[in-house]
C-alpha cells in the first residue's frame, strides 16, 4: 500500500519538480534484494548542487522514509545525465551521509513530542478508518513532494554543504 502511494503520487510529483531517476550505476529504483522498496531520485539545481532524494519503504514498517541530501559538485554539473553510470556509492557513506535529513523527522522545529504530521499510515480500527489514513498519507506525500523546495531550504538552514567530485569524493576546503 505504501509503495503504491509513493509510486502513484510521490515519484510523478518529484519528476514534475525536475527530479529524475538517479543515474548512478548502483542506485535502486523499485524492489530491492531484501524485498523492500528503495527509490533514488536526484536533480541538479543552480550552482551545481546535486539534490538526492532517497526513499525507503520497508516490509513490516508503517513508514515511508524520505531522505534528502545535497552536495556542491566540482567540476560544475549541468544535468544528471552527466553522471550516467558513475558510481554514487560514496554519496551514501560517511562523511557524506552525515548531512542526510529525513523529511518530517530531522527538519522539525520544536519538541518532538508535538510532532503530529508524519509519513506513515496512522492508527485505525475499521476498514473505512484504514482508507481514511491511506488517503491522508497520499495527500501528505503529494503536498510534500510538490513543495519539496521547502525541505531543500530547511536542509540549507541546518547543514553546511559538502563540495565533492562527481563520484562523491570530498574536495578539501583549501582547494576550492
Amino acid at each position: 500500500m505504501r509503495n503504491n502511494i509513493f509510486t502513484e503520487v510521490g515519484i510523478p510529483t518529484l519528476i514534475e519538480n525536475g527530479y529524475c531517476k538517479s543515474p548512478f550505476s548502483g542506485s535502486w529504483f523499485g524492489k530491492n534484494n531484501l524485498g523492500d522498496f528503495t527509490y533514488e531520485l536526484c536533480r541538479v539545481s543552480q550552482n551545481s548542487h546535486l539534490e538526492i532524494i532517497l526513499t525507503h519503504i520497508s516490509k513490516g514498517d508503517i513508514w515511508i522514509k524520505i531522505y534528502l541530501n545535497i552536495f556542491k559538485l566540482h567540476p560544475i554539473l549541468k544535468d544528471c545525465d552527466q553522471l550516467k553510470n558513475s558510481d554514487g556509492l560514496k554519496f551514501s557513506l560517511p562523511p557524506n551521509n552525515l548531512s542526510r535529513m529525513r523529511l518530517r523527522i530531522d527538519d522539525f522545529k520544536g519538541i518532538p513530542l508535538f510532532r503530529t504530521v508524519e509519513h506513515k499510515i496512522g492508527s485505525f480500527h475499521t476498514q473505512s478508518g484504514f482508507e481514511s489514513q491511506v488517503l491522508k498519507l497520499k495527500e501528505l506525500i503529494k503536498t510534500d513532494m510538490t513543495y519539496i523546495d521547502k525541505f531543500v531550504n530547511r536542509w540549507h538552514e541546518l547543514h553546511k554543504i559538502n563540495m565533492t567530485d562527481w563520484e562523491g569524493n570530498l574536495i578539501p576546503k583549501a582547494t576550492h
